[in-house]
């Protein structure tokens, strides 16, 4: 459904050369004026222009990445069965990430691609929003306008889908950007409040409950916490710890305790914990695997090697960083005088590492992991352009200059210039198929089970997943902890009876990619569950579509 009827082709050359220009324009206002824009104005027109050149991805409701398709259907499952482990296993993507999307759907909205759009650009706003007002805070207001331009040229006019699907560090980024301000806010009082201290700690808890993969940049942050107790009214130390304590313990005794009175405390544990860990060994690399520590000193090339965009944010970075260092350290010799202030840096250059190792320790490289590096490059730019002479400011041009340059390229070259469009792909008509197909022999809010990754499938007919594991990779390829996922997927299926079996096993599947290996005949428990229980109704494209023999399937409303 488009709302306001605006349709987009592959070149909407007027729609974004106007962007351009808008984008361009507010670049030269902000860089040219003496002072910095009032706060309100600043993120109201850093807001519209983003909302504005995004516009063609709101309204596009298709898949854009298959992460954003696998936690809609968690969310969606959640708002019906709310117990994590029971209903739903949101394997790498973080609890609470669905528990994030099943609230929207409590409050009415519909979780389908278009919302997913909107949500991950407001999220990724919000967190922008924050790592503004935390350089603010480090004193950085004339410089932090300046330095936050190459992210809404980013955020405007990329195109890679990595960037602009909903993705599943989102929630993780937000939390820690928080914790990241407390930090600062605390670097310049020098002291602290009870509530804060509390807050800061719950905070800190949840990071582990958005995304795993979050965990090396908590820690950075946690430590610096203590640094700061230790520091700051120190007469203080110990009842300030206890306050931090109590709001990270008091989270994980309060999810704990939800765990167990709902008897998944187990599942918890082996799923999300273990699985998840070992999930690296299982899965996540191709050939010979490379050591953790070659990849570490591999993201520069891997970026610029990818070609995904990101590069143009990498580069202005890699440019102030050399000029900084040369500046800061060597003329200003700034290493003779570290004050307290000065460790926060420390901190981040930690945070920053971190990040490194958050998108590099499984060798996968997926793009949508560079999000870990906003708000570092943000604080360093402002930081940057602080000790700098004025005319650097202008390198924050660059990344919009790049993206001018390609649009400007691909017009020329009669290249595609929106990815978006308002004309459904060939794929996107095909399922769009199966899903009508699916819908006949059932209803949204009855239980749908897939075998193969085809996790658009529960977002396109609203159907909840009738399995904890909605992708089945796990469930269905051989590692570690294949025993665990199979045996739980049968379990769920004779828990659930799904209205609606669906064998999506094809040559285009993600993995599963072979059905003379994959397919649901080769499980034999599985394939006898399904020939007791189901008839086989159709195949389209390779997918096989089965009904449950209770023809009254029940509609789950509850």
């Amino acid at each position: 459904m488009n709302p306001l009827e605006v349709q987009f082709s592959a070149n909407p050359f007027v729609f974004q050369l106007v962007g351009h220009l808008l984008i361009a324009a507010f670049s030269l206002w902000i860089l040219l004026r003496k002072r910095p824009l009032s706060d309100g104005v600043f993120i109201v027109i850093l807001v519209a222009l983003t909302a504005f050149m995004r516009l063609p991805v709101f309204l596009f409701n298709h898949e854009l990445d298959p992460d954003e398709s696998q936690m809609l259907a968690q969310g969606l499952t959640l708002s019906i069965d709310p117990v994590v482990y029971r209903s739903i296993d949101p394997t790498t993507g973080g609890p609470l990430t669905s528990y994030l999307l099943s609230g929207f759907a409590h409050l009415g909205f519909t979780l389908d691609f278009q919302f997913a759009h909107i949500l991950s650009w407001a999220l990724t706003i919000a967190a922008l929003i924050i790592g503004y007002f935390t350089a603010k805070t480090l004193n950085l207001t004339a410089t932090v306008q300046w330095a936050i331009l190459p992210f809404i040229s980013f955020l405007s006019c990329i195109q890679f889908t990595d960037f602009v699907s909903f993705y599943s560090e989102i929630v993780s980024i937000l939390v820690l950007s928080a914790t990241v301000f407390f930090l600062a806010y605390w670097n310049q009082r020098s002291r602290f409040q009870a509530g804060e201290l509390m807050l800061f700690g719950i905070l800190l808890g949840m990071v582990p409950l958005c995304k795993l993969q979050a965990l090396p940049m908590a820690f950075v942050v946690g430590v610096y916490a203590c640094v700061q107790l230790f520091f700051y009214q120190r007469s203080k130390l110990l009842p300030h710890f206890l306050y931090l304590s109590l709001g990270f313990l008091g989270w994980w005794l309060f999810w704990c305790l939800f765990l167990v009175r709902n008897d998944v405390l187990d599942d918890f544990y082996t799923y999300y914990i273990e699985a998840n860990l070992a999930y690296k060994d299982n899965f996540a690399t191709n050939g010979a695997p490379r050591s953790k520590f070659a990849n570490f000193f591999r993201l520069p090339w891997v970026i610029v090697r990818k070609g995904c965009g990101f590069e143009w944010l990498l580069y202005p970075f890699m440019l102030l960083s050399l000029a900084a260092s040369f500046v800061i350290i060597i003329q200003k010799r700034l290493a003779k005088s570290i004050s307290l202030d000065a460790y926060f840096w420390v901190m981040l250059g930690g945070y920053l590492l971190m990040a490194n190792l958050a998108v590099t320790r499984t060798g996968s490289f997926y793009e949508h992991y560079f999000h870990y590096l906003f708000l570092p490059f943000l604080l360093f730019f402002s930081l940057f352009l602080k000790h700098l002479p004025s005319q650097s400011k202008w390198v924050m041009v660059s990344t919009q200059a790049a993206f001018f340059v390609l649009f400007v390229t691909n017009i020329v070259r009669n290249e595609p210039t929106n990815k978006f469009t308002s004309t459904p792909r060939p794929d996107d008509v095909m399922r769009a198929n199966i899903v009508q197909l699916i819908l006949q022999y059932a209803a949204p809010g009855q239980y749908l089970a897939v075998w193969g990754w085809s996790c658009d499938l529960f977002v396109a007919t609203q159907m909840p997943q009738g399995v904890n594991e909605n992708h089945t990779t796990r469930s269905g390829m051989y590692h570690s902890y294949q025993k665990h996922y199979y045996q739980r997927y049968l379990r769920d299926l004779k828990r659930n009876q799904p209205a609606i079996f669906v064998d999506a096993v094809t040559p285009k599947t993600i993995w599963m990619d072979n059905p003379k290996k994959y397919g649901h005949h080769n499980y034999p428990e599985l394939a006898d569950f399904i020939a007791k229980n189901y008839l086989f109704r159709v195949e389209v494209e390779g997918v096989k579509i089965y009904s449950h023999k209770q023809q009254n399937a029940p509609l789950i409303t509850d």
